[in-house]
């Protein structure tokens, strides 16, 4: 499904923006699923599609709600578990 290329992409976006302080790197305990809004991915900025899951996060730090696609959303959780 995803290269390797495209694998080692998200990994260095997630590692960004947690340093930036773009994502929180403590994931929240519940996340909400659903249908795709058009919203931007919290990792890669693309559009999550009606054709796709679109998962939701709520960061409570700063109180955004955070929209990513199925494998940015893993990146994301595999980055916070490697920084615990």
């Amino acid at each position: 499904m995803w290269s390797q290329l495209q694998d080692t992409a998200l990994r260095i976006s997630v590692r960004q923006r947690i340093e930036h302080g773009r994502l929180p790197v403590v994931p929240p305990k519940q996340i909400c699923a659903g249908y795709g809004s058009g919203h931007l991915c919290a990792v890669c900025d693309q559009p999550i599609t009606s054709a796709q899951a679109e998962y939701v996060a709520q960061d409570y730090a700063s109180g955004r709600q955070l929209q990513f696609h199925a494998a940015c959303l893993a990146v994301w959780q595999v980055e916070c578990a490697r920084r615990a």
